[in-house]
């Protein structure tokens, strides 16, 4: 097979988050014969490389005549709360990255995810389910992420943003909205949405059970799932569940079913369950027989069980104190280094 021909599965991302490494680790475990393709800068390169991904600058995908009118109609058009205007310009111009990529590339048909969700099957199994639409969708539904279908709805995407940010009526109407909502702002988000709606896109949210499988719109939301009755890092999580072959389960209530799990969207929590999920796959992945598909084993999310939580359970609360206060001026020290 030419590569031109394999399956892509693409990201985007700026800079070096300490979870990249396990997203790109386990998306290469479970797509073995994709493309496994990652639109970055200098400062993630080096992680590429090591989990032994394609790496493109996307900086060099800044050239098409579609950037350089948005370069020139963008407007930062957001509450008086929000200040985020260089990520609020990122997460647009990386469409316009991906864009002008895959067409350079003879790239129809791909799959793309946030880089924070982890891929826990092979993708190109999944695509009978999705055949019959444009593109699916997760941020529940008002962003384009998992399945697009051809390079006619990226291109159609990009253009709907640039005619947005010139539409004085569309933006006004954002404005009264961020009037009362002074911490939001119009991103890629409310654009794909007015794409949606105004040019009919046939779309599916990507979180439908089918087959008793899904794709995970949100660990931090329940979306009729059971959650742990604790929260991680300040949120409430839905239940993990594996099973004796690696693979993850959530719970539906309403159901009464364990739905397979063919990603987990990690936004908003601990770099430590990426590597626990990660670890937790591949100790069972390999494993050949018939799956005793009654066990589920609740995910320790927590990780009680590990030995650093041990001793940090018989550690006092002053010692703890003390601990963390080193740690934290030696932080200081390396940002000032």
């Amino acid at each position: 097979m030419k590569i031109k021909d394999k399956k892509c599965i693409l990201f985007c991302h700026y800079g070096n988050s300490p979870y990249l490494i396990y997203t790109l680790k386990q998306v290469k475990l479970t797509n073995p014969e994709c493309r496994i393709i990652l639109l970055g800068d200098q400062e993630n390169k080096n992680i590429a490389k090591i989990t032994n991904v394609e790496h493109y600058y996307f900086k060099d995908y800044d050239n098409s005549a579609e950037i350089l009118k948005f370069e020139t109609v963008f407007k930062h058009i957001a509450g008086i709360k929000h200040k985020k205007e260089f990520w609020t310009k990122f997460v647009f111009k990386r469409w316009f990255y991906i864009h002008n990529f895959i067409k350079k590339n003879n790239i129809d048909s791909f799959w793309h995810f946030d880089s924070d969700n982890m891929i826990l099957s092979n993708l190109e199994d999944q695509e009978y389910k999705f055949k019959d639409f444009d593109c699916t969708e997760q941020c529940n539904g008002i962003c384009m992420n998992g399945y697009i279908s051809s390079f006619d709805v990226v291109d159609g995407y990009v253009n709907k943003i640039n005619d947005l940010f010139v539409d004085e009526d569309y933006l006004n109407e954002q404005k009264i909205d961020f009037l009362n909502n002074p911490d939001y702002a119009f991103t890629e988000m409310r654009a794909y949405k007015a794409y949606k709606e105004q040019e009919k896109i046939k779309s599916i949210r990507l979180n439908k059970i089918i087959d008793k499988e899904s794709f995970d719109d949100c660990i931090c939301q329940e979306h009729g799932y059971d959650v742990y009755n604790v929260p991680l890092g300040g949120r409430y999580l839905k239940k993990i569940y594996t099973n004796n072959h690696g693979a993850f389960y959530c719970y539906h209530l309403n159901s009464t079913t364990f739905i397979k799990m063919n990603s987990l969207n990690l936004s908003w929590v601990p770099t430590s369950l990426f590597k626990l999920v990660l670890k937790e796959f591949k100790k069972n992945h390999r494993k050949v027989g018939p799956v005793k598909i009654e066990e589920y084993v609740l995910l320790d999310v927590f990780q009680t069980k590990s030995f650093r939580s041990r001793v940090l359970r018989l550690t006092p609360q002053i010692i703890k104190k003390i601990i963390k206060s080193i740690l934290k001026k030696r932080t200081l020290i390396v940002k000032k280094i």
